[in-house]
Order: C-alpha cells, then structure tokens, then sequence
C-alpha cells in the first residue's frame, strides 16, 4: 500500500471517479452516498466538492446536509444542551429524512427531494422547494451518524 498526502479537490475528484459506475443495488435510478462525519469534519464541503466533480463529468447530483432535518429545539434539547443520548437519538428527523429524501430516490420514486425541512437558527420550518434529481443522479447526503 502506498501512502500519499491529497487536497480536498483531489479527494473530492477521487471520490466522483468511483462513483460514476456506481449502479443502485435496488434498482433504483438514483446513486445514493453517505458522507458520515461530525460537523467539525464538514462532511458538507467534500459533498460539494464530489458534487462539482461529479457535474464536471455531466453526472447530475444533490448535497443535502441532514442538520437541514433536525428536530424542533423544543424536542431536540428537552434534555438539555449537552445529553448525549438525545443528540445520539432524538436530535434528527429520521422519518422526515426517509420521507422526504429517501423514498423519493428509491424504486417507484419520482425524484422530487426536499433538501431541507427545518432551520434550527430560527426554529421554523425552511419552506424550501423540492428539487428534483435526474434520473442517473447521485444523491450525496452528509452529517452525523449516517453510518
């Protein structure tokens, strides 16, 4: 095995290059990517680097970051600021994730995604428009305990 340090760009060109063969398992028409880290890693700046990557090759992609998905403050920090268990647990909408991003990308879906529901600065919901992915495309969902 050889060892050699990169740049985020070149990460995020490497990365696009394994995921343009990259076929559904489900059969599916769009490529689903999980990109699992803290926010402190920015899982969201290398989506959107494997994204323009992805577009540079003519693949069509989506970024969305799951903290466009968490809960309501009033259900998220019920335990306070600091209680692992509910981060771990009860900070993110999972339903709404697999409701809004997951099954439309799925067998049968349309493409239509939400790309985000809530905006956690003001505690309201964002009212974004759904954004529709093109067949072929290669959604790159990022944050926290994906895995």
């Amino acid at each position: 095995m050889r060892l050699e340090a990169i740049t985020w760009d070149r990460l995020g060109d490497r990365l696009a290059e394994r995921l343009l063969d990259l076929e559904p398992a489900d059969g599916s028409a769009w490529t689903r990517v999980a990109l699992d880290g803290a926010p402190a890693a920015r899982p969201g700046d290398l989506a959107e680097r494997i994204g323009e990557a992805l577009r540079v090759r003519g693949r069509p992609s989506l970024a969305v970051g799951t903290e466009g998905f968490l809960r309501p403050a009033s259900l998220r920090l019920e335990y306070g600021h600091q209680d692992v268990e509910s981060y771990y647990n009860g900070w993110y909408d999972i339903g709404a994730l697999w409701r809004e991003v997951f099954d439309p990308l799925g067998p049968g879906g349309d493409g239509r995604v939400l790309p985000d529901l809530w905006d956690p600065v003001t505690d309201r919901a964002t009212r974004s428009p759904h954004a529709r992915l093109a067949p072929g495309g290669v959604l790159l969902l990022h944050g926290p305990f994906l895995l």
